[in-house]
């Protein structure tokens, strides 16, 4: 018999509250909903469903709400429905997932603001299993391989995973046992062009083809892989609890951290100070161990700090060969209006972090020892008498040397790893 009393006894659930549950109209969310409102009246807390409406789907999406809606409505369930339009919110470059999550995250911390709330989602042990598949391809550690867990804090908001431990299988035989022989399928999950369905409808049959019990295989080590990285965690969390409220952290301190810990304390740390979730990524953290290693290896105290992005472009983590520290950039000191430049007559141009000189060189031929980073040769002749110089934009195209086509400037600074704050004060 599916129930989840164990896991409220297991969690020490509180009596009183509210819950927001997550509510598709799939098999999942509905069977969650009603193991919840079951649980709702031996425990005192509110329930209230709530549907996103992503707007991705046409009719079959709405009709999906009109179904929650009237489902709620027969139990006596409070319903609460948000409309996401993904498609004209999402990002640029931002995959229409990602973008749908980001939505569903923000609209969670505003229900949740202020008020004794969870949130209940309805994950099961299928859907760890092809989380698994996900994050592998995607570099993850063990928190991240582990990380739909029963009990979650992302930001703000509390999230609870109650029926993680059944198998699909498994639910809906609940269901057709409490009277429900319908549910809303997403038809969306039929195609294999996003990553999750590729797994779930090709890989993982497969392998549970080829090895019997694969899934019960995979779901035992992801009990050990939440043991280690629950061990990891605690130990972060012991450390970054002696700096905590701090404005900036030691090197010294860093480099008594094991790799495994220091993400964790950063997590812990950053997240804390910006009062943002931050999650640092395996290019940052690269990023970060080699400027930590080059400033502390440098004999002169009068290294210049790096800075690193946080959020957006005006949040940085500051490196200095002393200790570590957020450093927040005005975006309009970074900006300049555009400048004429004629370059014939003032050979020099300031602009912020930058100065361009213009040199004439009768040499027919540029020899190599005569290039650098810093140096790059037109014809002169060629060149407008007055140029135009302004702050670089996200969607400036040039076309480099050799090549025939344009390239976007976002895309060459990204793969020299230049920092977005360099980015915004360059010259075009």
């Amino acid at each position: 018999m599916m129930t989840i009393s164990d896991f409220f006894k297991r969690n020490k659930m509180p009596e009183s509250g509210r819950i927001l549950a997550g509510f598709s109209g799939g098999a999942d969310s509905t069977a969650l909903l009603l193991l919840l409102a079951q649980e709702a009246g031996r425990h005192g807390f509110r329930l209230e469903a709530v549907h996103f409406e992503h707007g991705l789907r046409g009719k079959e999406s709405i009709a999906d709400a009109k179904w929650c809606r009237r489902f709620c409505e027969l139990r006596k369930i409070s319903y609460r429905e948000i409309s996401l339009d993904v498609s004209s919110k999402k990002k640029s470059g931002e995959s229409t997932e990602a973008a749908a999550r980001r939505l569903r995250l923000k609209e969670w911390e505003i229900l949740s603001r202020g008020k004794s709330s969870v949130v209940a989602l309805a994950h099961n042990a299928n859907d760890r299993i092809e989380n698994v598949f996900l994050r592998l391809l995607r570099g993850s550690n063990v928190s991240g391989l582990s990380s739909l867990r029963e009990i979650r804090k992302m930001g703000t908001v509390t999230f609870i995973r109650p029926i993680l431990q059944y198998k699909r299988g498994e639910i809906e035989d609940f269901l057709k046992t409490s009277g429900v022989s319908a549910w809303r399928t997403d038809s969306s999950n039929a195609k294999n062009e996003y990553l999750r369905n590729f797994f779930r409808n090709r890989i993982i049959p497969l392998i549970s083809e080829k090895v019997p019990n694969a899934d019960s295989s995979i779901l035992k080590s992801l009990h050990a892989l939440e043991q280690d990285a629950d061990f990891i965690e605690t130990e972060a969390s012991r450390m970054f609890k002696t700096v905590k409220n701090t404005e900036s952290v030691n090197t010294a301190y860093l480099k008594t951290m094991h790799p495994a810990v220091i993400i964790r304390f950063l997590r812990y740390w950053i997240s804390e100070r910006t009062k943002s979730e931050f999650i640092p990524n395996g290019e940052f953290m690269t990023r970060f161990n080699a400027e930590l290693n080059r400033l502390s290896s440098r004999k002169y105290a009068d290294i210049k700090p790096v800075l690193l992005p946080l959020h957006g472009k005006s949040l940085f983590l500051c490196i200095k060969k002393e200790n570590i520290s957020l450093h927040k950039l005005p975006i309009k000191s970074t900006m300049e209006k555009p400048r004429f430049w004629k370059w014939k007559s003032a050979r020099e141009l300031h602009r912020i972090g930058f100065k361009l000189k213009a040199r004439i060189n009768s040499k027919k031929v540029i020899s190599e020892f005569m290039r650098d980073e810093n140096t790059v040769y037109f014809d002169a002749d060629l060149l407008p008498p007055v140029l135009t110089v302004r702050n670089c934009r996200n969607k400036d195209v040039m076309v480099p040397f050799g090549k025939t086509t344009g390239t976007r400037l976002k895309k060459l600074f990204e793969s020299r790893k230049i920092p977005a704050a360099t980015r915004n004060r360059t010259p075009a």
